[in-house]
């Protein structure tokens, strides 16, 4: 036997208050008679005076401390272990973009049919049914296991709300397998076929739907220029209104008519150069509202300081200073001591015995007494360098160049190559101590590297490795659930990100920052970064998922079902309320008891 509320034991101690209070003697009055002749009645008593007196039999005290005891254990709540049959039905609840649409009865979405039906489902089950929820997601999650809690369960389903992404279904598939490990039946709602499972329910009706797939902008004759891509998944053609926002004034709008199953491209010229971001709408709306707005920012780039220590590079001056968001600055390799107040330092043939601490390092043939990379003697090549990527450092594969001679090294383990030749690495970028850095064990002038029409390219996407925003390749194109790797500035100190609802997040220090998980809003982000002199800021923007998710054309709206199994499981049964009859039945006892001996 077992106690649901051990702690009800706790009553037991009214067991030795009550001896206690049938120890105490009864204290009598001082009271004159009219005789001496009670005085030898009197005499049985003469002891009452005394505080104690001997514990004697009694039949009322035995009841009452029988009483207190089953007392106790009726508020320890005592239980059984039996076994009960049961059934144990798994939900798998799809919460993807689709299921927001409201084509349901009385303008319901398909994620508040599941959640009805699931809520009639538990409701309508025995007593000793057990349940439960998975929500199928792009990161799936288990919010109730293995519970027969049918009010806790009902709450839980009504707080369920879709997101703005999509359904990895195969990691959804293994965690509702992990749920279902003793004998649990799986029943998916969602609005998809899937052949995966054998019980699904399909939600909703074959719908027409009208999305913007994508918003993009780029640099125009006249301003920006804005491109909006306009998806029709429905049956005859439709006519909408597509609508541009800068910063969120009405900028202007476009009626388009679109042929089923086909894409238009709408384009926006004249954008103020001073935008921050945009929004497109289309109007009127659908039964599918989220996929109706789209967004669009990375607009504003702070330019970053480069400083060039060189005696004289014409190659490197003048490819940075071609570059759109540099601010490029120069000095000689005699002055190259305490250097500070840049976000990138290009060393050409030198290395200063103190490296800056606010900034990231490229090393162009650096001595080799460095204490960056230790380098070896010059050696011929014989063959073109060719290039290799790292991490999200891509470079064409087309580039080749020939070069005459580089200094021979191994590759240190925090860093990778990025050129090799005859076999060996003669450049490589990595990270070290918080610090990308990028070196290059060559003369660029034994080369004919600078003169490849690839070397600009090559500059550019090394400078966008560096400063990853500044590219707009990390911030460009996420969809709501996407885990981003935020780069900052080096010479940040703290960074924030303001949500499109306005709530404020700190994500560094410490630095790096962790990778950023909250994107479930759609709209328009802002990185703040500060260091110890000024603060920037630049946005980004998050949509929602509308592949595979704004086509809400069915082929079939069937329902599938298997028969529930139900298993013996060990559950505890309480007693208390046999318990709680005893005791009435003693109380009756000692009541009568009490009577007669008065």
């Amino acid at each position: 036997m077992r106690f649901f509320q051990p702690l009800g034991f706790l009553a037991l101690v009214g067991i030795p208050i009550l001896i206690l209070m049938y120890l105490l003697k009864q204290k009598y009055k001082e009271q004159e008679v009219s005789s001496l002749f009670l005085w030898k009645k009197a005499e049985s008593f003469s002891m009452a005076q005394q505080p104690f007196q001997k514990l004697k039999k009694n039949l009322l005290m035995l009841l009452q401390i029988v009483t207190i005891f089953f007392l106790a254990f009726g508020l320890a709540n005592p239980y059984i272990m039996g076994g009960s049959e049961s059934s144990h039905t798994v939900f798998g609840i799809d919460c993807s973009l689709s299921m927001q649409a409201k084509d349901g009865a009385e303008g319901k979405s398909r994620l508040e049919e599941a959640k009805t039906q699931i809520k009639n489902q538990i409701e309508q089950s025995p007593p000793n049914a057990i349940f439960s929820i998975v929500l199928l997601q792009d990161t799936p999650m288990i919010i109730s296991n293995n519970s027969t809690d049918k009010r806790t369960l009902l709450k839980e389903i009504e707080k369920i709300e879709a997101t703005n992404g999509g359904v990895n279904w195969e990691n959804s598939k293994e965690l509702l397998q992990l749920a279902s490990e003793e004998n649990g039946q799986i029943s998916i709602f969602t609005d998809q076929q899937q052949t995966m499972f054998d019980n699904v329910t399909i939600l909703g009706k074959s719908s027409q739907n009208t999305a913007i797939t994508l918003l993009s902008h780029s640099q125009g004759e006249n301003g920006w220029q804005a491109l909006v891509k306009v998806s029709y998944f429905g049956g005859n053609e439709i006519t909408k209104t597509v609508n541009l926002f800068c910063d969120g004034k009405a900028f202007d709008r476009k009626e388009i008519t679109i042929e089923s199953g086909k894409n238009i491209d709408v384009i926006f010229t004249g954008i103020p150069q001073e935008t921050n971001s945009l929004t497109a709408t289309l109007t009127p709306e659908d039964v599918l509202t989220a996929d109706d707005r789209a967004y669009d920012g990375s607009f504003s780039q702070t330019k970053k300081k480069v400083l060039l220590v060189s005696n004289q590079n014409i190659f490197l001056e003048k490819v940075y200073s071609l570059l759109p968001e540099v601010e490029l600055y120069k000095t000689d390799t005699e002055h190259i001591e305490q250097l500070k107040g840049y976000s990138l330092y290009i060393f050409d043939g030198v290395v200063p015995e103190i490296l800056p601490e606010d900034g990231f390092y490229i090393f162009w043939n650096p001595p080799n007494d460095n204490t960056i990379v230790p380098l070896g003697a010059q050696k011929q090549i014989t063959e073109q360098v060719t290039t290799q990527g790292y991490g999200n450092l891509t470079f064409a594969d087309t580039l080749t160049f020939d070069i005459e001679k580089a200094k021979s090294f191994i590759v240190p383990t925090w860093a990778a190559p990025i050129l090799e030749a005859d076999g060996k690495a003669i450049a490589i970028a990595g990270e070290k101590n918080g610090k990308k850095m990028a070196v290059f064990a060559f003369d660029i002038h034994d080369s004919d590297f600078a003169l490849q029409k690839e070397f600009p390219i090559f500059i550019y996407n090394l400078q966008n490795w560096f400063f990853e925003q500044s590219g707009q390749k990390s911030l460009e194109s996420i969809e709501s659930g996407q885990v981003l790797e935020i780069s900052l500035l080096p010479e940040t100190k703290e960074a924030f990100v303001f949500f499109p609802s306005g709530e404020k997040v700190k994500i560094a220090p410490p630095f790096p920052p962790s990778p950023f998980t909250s994107t479930e809003q759609t709209g328009i982000y802002t990185l703040t970064q500060k260091s110890e002199t000024e603060e920037s800021s630049n946005t980004f923007a998050v949509n929602a998922k509308t592949a595979g998710e704004s086509d809400l054309r069915q082929q079939q709206t069937e329902t599938t079902q298997t028969i529930q199994t139900k298993k013996v499981i060990k559950v505890g049964k309480s007693i208390q309320n046999f318990v709680i009859l005893f005791l009435l039945l003693l109380l009756l006892l000692e009541w009568k008891v009490n009577c007669n001996e008065h």
